[in-house]
């Protein structure tokens, strides 16, 4: 089962500025990059579990996985082996408000794109 969410749309050509505008205004900071990859995280483990968002434009592809790591209940999860990490849809409590704090700044970033809402 893959704990990430992922959502995948046609490339724009002003994709990489829409993206570094997104994150400007929704708090995300730049973690890494490469000429086709950029990975942005939001929030510090002390207050609450980061939220993460790796985007991928390959050819005409995007690819977007959002997720979150690192509460209470995904540490459990890491003890029993499992990665400390959730999607960011909406269903159950683990990191509730994390993963909703996150699905709505990629909902926003998803709108610029014409794209579904993730629920």
């Amino acid at each position: 089962m893959n704990r990430r969410t992922i959502v995948s749309f046609p490339c724009p050509k002003d994709f990489w500025s829409q993206v570094d505008s997104w994150a400007a205004e929704t708090g995300f900071s730049l973690n890494s990059r490469d000429s086709e990859k950029r990975i942005y995280r939001k929030g510090h483990r002390l207050l609450m579990a980061p939220a993460w968002v790796e985007l991928r434009c390959e050819g005409k592809k995007v690819t977007l996985e959002a997720w979150v790591v690192a509460d209470m209940f995904l540490i459990l999860s890491a003890l029993a082996g499992k990665k400390p990490e959730a999607g960011i849809a909406s269903g159950g409590m683990t990191a509730m408000l994390p993963r909703r704090r996150a699905r709505d700044a990629v909902n926003i970033l998803l709108r610029r794109f014409n794209q579904k809402a993730i629920t």
